[in-house]
């Protein structure tokens, strides 16, 4: 019988290759939100904003995917950001809403979001708020039924702070930093 050309991961092999994929993504929606910046036309500029956030939202739901393999093993077969976030440990949870809270205060995006369109940006809010982001944001031709305040991606420092927690269970990955760290 032929052997699979692209076997199940397993154990840390599994949770650097995840990793290493969410710090691909982080990238791919940095640079699209770059091109947000340098764009001319509003359509083109609406069309990169949702290349970054389906990027973004999928960066930080294989971040938790990673947190989640290191704390237990397991891997849910979800795209939700809040129903991930809450299968972490109370302890991961706690440090990230707390490391979240004191990074709010000053995070330009994030002060931005909440004085342009009125966007609470404590954390349950914004899981509350941008749970289903890659998906709606992935489809957006079929629009988003039942929203009624904007809709953007306000989870970019989070899922930064959720690749720091993975970083502290699994400092030895941080040799790796210099040719993965997305930026």
């Amino acid at each position: 019988m032929p052997q699979d050309k692209f076997p199940r991961l397993t154990g840390t092999r599994r949770e650097q290759f995840i990793f290493s994929s969410a710090d691909a993504f982080k990238r791919a929606s940095r640079l699209a939100l770059e091109g947000v910046e340098r764009a001319e036309g509003a359509g083109e500029k609406f069309h990169l904003g949702i290349v970054y956030g389906v990027n973004g939202a999928f960066a930080v739901e294989l971040y938790l995917k990673c947190l989640l393999a290191v704390e237990c093993g397991q891997i849910p077969a979800t795209h939700n950001l809040k129903d991930l976030f809450y299968q972490l440990s109370r302890e991961s949870q706690r440090k990230l809403k707390r490391d979240h809270d004191k990074r709010i205060q000053d995070n330009s995006m994030l002060v931005g979001f909440r004085q342009r369109l009125g966007i609470k940006t404590d954390l349950d809010s914004l899981l509350e708020d941008g749970q289903d982001v890659f998906r709606q944001f992935r489809y957006m031709f079929d629009g988003v039924p039942d929203r009624t305040k904007p809709l953007g991606f306000a989870l970019e420092p989070f899922g930064e702070l959720v690749r720091n927690r993975i970083l502290d269970l699994r400092p030895e990955w941080l040799a790796d930093e210099s040719t993965s760290q997305a930026r």
